[in-house]
Parts: C-alpha cells; structure tokens; sequence
C-alpha cells in the first residue's frame, strides 16, 4: 500500500494533490496522512488526520513540541497499517519519522523521500543544536531513503551527501486537464489604471510582503493578494478591507488562486537572500506565470531569476520596496503584454511535463 505524507491539510498543496489525483486516476490502494493544523479544512477520502492543533509559522519551543506530536503520529499511524508499505513522505518531518519506522519494522518498507525543502538552510538564524539536530535528520532520513525526488536539477548542489543513481526531478509545475477555471473575474479587477501585482502562496517575514502590502496602502500600484501563515501580515491585510488598491482573499483553492493571478497584470514572486534556502527557491511561481500567461517579477541573483531573464518574461530587482517603486513606472501595457505573450508560449514546452513523470518514473517508483 502506499502511504502520501504531507504536514498540511493536501487541499492548498498544489504538490502533494498532483500525487492523490494521480493515484485516484490509476485505482492506487493509498492512504494519506495529513495535518490539518487549525481544524476547519475539508477532509479528503483516505486521510488520516493529526488530531494536534497549531498555528503555522510558529516559532520556539511550542514549535518543537508540536513537531515532535506530529512526528509521533506519523510513526504511530504507519505501525497501525500492518502491512508492507511504500511511503512517499513530503518534505523531513515526514521522510524523519517514516525512516525510522522503516528502521524499526520487520516489514520490507520502502521509502521516498520528497525534498520540497532543504530544511537545515531555512535555520540560518537558529542555534547550533538545533540546527545540528535537522542536520542530523536530513542525513538519516537521505541514508534511508530508497529514493529522492527534488524540485529542480539546481537542488542536488544543496544536498551534501551523496545521492546520485537514486534521485529524480519533478518540477512545480501545474497540471490540469484543462484551463477551464481561469476567466476573467470582476471582483479582482480596480476602478484605476495602476499596474495590478497578484501574490498567492505563504505569508512569511522574508518575502519583502509587509513592504509591498504597504507599497499598495500607499496607492502605488494595486495589489490582489491571498494566502495564509504569518499573522501580523495577515492581520493587517485584514485592516486594509476597506483600501482601494487591495483585495485580500485569504487562503483559497489552488484553482482560485492561479485564477486570481490570471486577473492581474504582474505576479510577485521576491525572496530574501538572507535566506540559504530561498537561493534554491523552488520556482513555482515561474511555471505559474506561463501558465496563466503573466510576466513575473523576482530576486536578483537566485535560480529563479536566471530563468526568468534568460527566457525574457519577467524583471529580477533587489530586495527592497524602493526597487519596486523604480521600476513599475517604467513598465508600458505594451511591454507588460509582450512579456505575457512570451510566458504563455514557453508553457508549451511544460505542459506535459508533470503527467509524463507521473507515468513513467512515478509509476516505477511505486513498484520499488
């Protein structure tokens, strides 16, 4: 049987559903376990859900505590199957727990090991035993793991260990049978001619966010935004209901959310630097802009700003509000329309991409 691990509710995660659809369309036995944090999502067939409630980008010790609930029922919930499994864990607090049940299980499990992030970079900032502790949970779950799926080709120079023969490359690209979904959408559209930037993804502090949410207050430039995480930030889009230049939708389907970036005219998409992790940023937003046919603006100097500028459809700027503000002004609806003319013939080369991994190299993996 296979086993589809993920740390949220699989509703808002774009990654992990194209596994379950796959899985559904060929008959696949799962199960999925799964983290609905705050309680209120829809839950999916097939879902075994932690029961322990947090809130998302929490930080300290109430952060590791929760962790380690989550970690426990994962171990506990995959002993409860009693049966040979292939888990596919997304992400280490899945691929940690899941090696060491494959450790301890008589049983001839295998493992997958889904790296959406190299999570020791994201603690640049933390103290040394913690970050040694992820260190040594990357190692072992990596040593364990039967195989290694990253999210693009640049990603093994982040992992350093050796993993060669056994690692495959799925991108975040979107998959649908159809665009059916993406229309134009009267409430997403403003009374004014400003230039319209669309974010949908996590709100975190290193993103430049509470920058460009002010940006808009100011009436710089219109801002159609939707998301969930931090709660500064989303308490202040909050306070800004009644502001002209934003339209905050909180978290929404990930079908809304490319329909969202589709009534707008530029898709944000900056990092932070600072952040070793971001320097890999896996470049969702980059697939996204071709396929809702947007030019995207983003960080100087990381992976997802090569690709954008070697294809031509998009801006890469520094880190900062004042960037933005320098250089929206000197973008014409003539250019900010050949660039999105530019991402949506590039979609052509992705489309199928997804769907043939699913069937080919996916496909094999669930036989290992």
């Amino acid at each position: 049987m296979i086993v589809l691990i993920r740390c949220n509710d699989i509703i808002s995660d774009s990654r992990t559903r194209k596994y379950v659809d796959f899985l559904n369309s060929k008959g696949v036995e799962y199960k999925i376990i799964a983290w609905d944090r705050i309680g209120n999502s829809e839950r999916l067939p097939n879902a075994v859900y932690c029961p322990a409630r947090s809130k998302y980008n929490q930080g300290g010790v109430a952060a590791i505590i929760d962790r380690l609930k989550w970690m426990w029922f994962i171990f506990c919930t995959l002993r409860s199957f009693k049966s040979r499994l292939i888990i596919h864990a997304c992400d280490l607090d899945a691929a940690f727990p899941a090696s060491v049940y494959k450790m301890l299980s008589r049983e001839k499990n295998k493992v997958i090991f889904d790296v959406f992030d190299w999570i020791s970079d994201t603690l640049y900032n933390q103290g040394r035993i913690v970050s040694m502790a992820f260190s040594l949970m990357e190692w072992l779950s990596v040593r364990k793991a039967d195989h290694i799926i990253i999210c693009e080709p640049e990603r093994i120079s982040q992992i350093p260990y050796d993993i060669q023969g056994r690692y495959s490359v799925l991108q975040n690209i979107p998959s649908f049978s159809n665009d059916n979904f993406l229309y134009s959408e009267p409430q997403c559209q403003f009374s004014n001619a400003l230039p319209t930037l669309v974010y949908v993804g996590g709100f975190t502090t290193d993103r430049c966010l509470s920058e460009v949410i002010e940006g808009a207050a100011q009436g710089h430039y219109n801002l159609n935004i939707a998301g969930y995480g931090n709660k500064t930030i989303a308490s202040r889009l909050e306070s800004l209901k009644e502001c002209p230049y934003i339209k905050y939708y909180g978290k929404v389907p990930y079908t809304e959310g490319l329909r969202i970036m589709y009534n707008s005219d530029i898709i944000y998409a900056m990092y932070s630097k600072q952040n070793p992790n971001h320097l890999y940023a896996a470049p969702n937003k980059y697939y996204e802009a071709m396929f809702v046919g947007k030019p995207i603006i983003t960080t100087k100097g990381i992976i997802i700003a090569t690709k954008v500028e070697q294809n031509g459809f998009g801006y890469a700027i520094d880190e900062s509000l004042q960037s933005l503000l320098s250089l929206l002004p000197s973008l014409s609806e003539e250019e900010l329309l050949k660039k999105a003319q530019i991402a949506s013939s590039l979609w052509g080369k992705y489309k199928n991409a997804t769907a043939s991994y699913l069937s080919t190299t996916y496909t094999k993996l669930l036989e290992l």
